[in-house]
């Protein structure tokens, strides 16, 4: 008998994981080529800054795709509905 209890969205976490670890090591190293100054600093937040965007991004896909995307574009798409007496 064999029992497939592996969960199938680990690698999803897994890769995520691998980009939040490694794309500071890699910002840094491409700073490490610049040389001193504004630029610099300048680089490794924009870097930071989309790094964490593209992050966000894929977390934010992650959940709409486990609530199935017609569930969640139903969620975000909804207005309440007031009623409004006609004027009299």
């Amino acid at each position: 008998m064999h029992s497939d209890t592996r969960y199938r969205g680990g690698s999803f976490y897994r890769a995520l994981t691998a980009v939040a670890i490694g794309a500071p090591i890699v910002l840094v190293i491409a700073a490490g080529t610049l040389p001193e100054g504004f630029e610099r600093g300048e680089f490794v937040v924009g870097g930071h800054g989309i790094a964490l965007a593209m992050i966000v991004t894929a977390m934010i896909l992650r959940t709409a795709y486990s609530f199935g995307f017609r569930t969640a574009l139903r969620m975000a798409g909804e207005t309440p509905r007031y009623s409004i007496p006609a004027a009299d």
